[in-house]
């Protein structure tokens, strides 16, 4: 399978599984001109930022090593894009990232800070 279709089945089951702890969906991979976002969930009043990690033959920890600081510059710069293009009215925002391994779904909320 291709970088691209297992990106994209590691997306769907990680949205899966942050909608089976009750948050919804708001966009899919939102894309800024520097940077761009796996999902876009809402986890009650919290818009949440997710960044999805597919490792089907990883380590549990494998994808979370993954997200270095560039990758949290590219998605934090994408967010505040995000937020000023959309109609957000303000509230708390955080970065979560979802790892998929052989092993099943690490969510890791607040996995990084967020500096808007």
């Amino acid at each position: 399978m291709s970088g691209y279709g297992s990106g994209l089945k590691g997306e769907e089951a990680a949205e899966r599984c942050l909608q089976a702890r009750g948050m919804t969906t708001v966009a899919r991979r939102y894309r800024a001109a520097d940077g761009e976002i796996d999902l876009i969930m809402r986890d009650g009043d919290t818009l949440v930022f997710v960044e999805v990690k597919y490792r089907p033959a990883g380590r549990p920890g494998d994808g979370l090593a993954a997200v270095g600081a560039a990758k949290r510059r590219r998605m934090t710069h994408a967010a505040a894009v995000f937020l000023l293009e959309g109609e957000y009215s303000g509230g708390p925002v955080r970065f979560d990232v979802v790892e998929i391994t052989g092993a099943g779904a690490l969510h890791v909320p607040n996995a990084f800070p967020a500096q808007l």
